[in-house]
């Protein structure tokens, strides 16, 4: 009988057993979010692998989102309309800015940075655009549990961490321009402006 037939291999690690391994031959948490599931199956084979070695793929731009499901249908239209359409790179993470300030650990900041430094190296990306979104969950959570019933102080909160994010980014990263935007639930987009801190 066919390993399928049985169900899933028995010889492949099981999660507690691949937690074990990936520590074992020196794959980390964020080598582990970099290159996936199948790559982190295939590190003894294969070992890690040389970002720099592979073949580039330009982007324009890498737009960092929330995770809210609600928000996906109106964020790729936004960007469609700002003619990036298959253009551009995405990460998701939830409270969008807010994760770049350690929301809900200081993984979430490292993973933002790492995708951004292996955006620009493969990819080539010139900009960098942040979506923060009306009514989010992250933000209820970290800052005010009424935040949204106020959208004129829901915009602000917004706005400060999203400049916070465009403080960080330009400092490291200041040939990249980086643009802000906070989206509604009917999918207006504000661009929200940088400011001097």
């Amino acid at each position: 009988m066919s390993p399928s037939a049985n169900g899933p291999d028995s010889t492949a690690p099981q999660p507690p057993q691949m937690a074990r391994h990936l520590g074992h031959c020196g794959c980390d948490r964020r080598w582990f979010l970099r290159v996936g599931l199948w790559g982190a199956v295939a590190c003894p084979l294969l070992g890690k692998p040389q970002l720099a070695q592979a073949e580039p793929h330009p982007a324009q731009a890498l737009v960092l989102s929330c995770i809210d499901f609600r928000m996906v249908e109106a964020e790729q239209q936004f960007l469609a309309q700002k003619q990036l359409s298959h253009r551009y790179d995405w990460v998701a993470l939830a409270g969008s800015s807010l994760a770049l300030a350690g929301f809900p650990h200081a993984a979430e900041a490292e993973t933002f940075w790492d995708q951004l430094e292996i955006s620009q190296q493969l990819h080539h990306i010139n900009r960098v655009i942040l979506l923060d979104h009306q009514d989010c969950g992250a933000y209820a959570n970290h800052v005010d549990p009424t935040l949204s019933q106020d959208p004129q102080r829901e915009q602000q909160v917004h706005a400060i961490y999203l400049n916070q994010a465009y403080r960080a980014i330009t400092a490291k990263y200041p040939d990249l321009s980086v643009e802000l935007y906070f989206l509604r639930l009917d999918g207006t987009a504000y661009p929200v402006l940088p400011t001097v801190a």
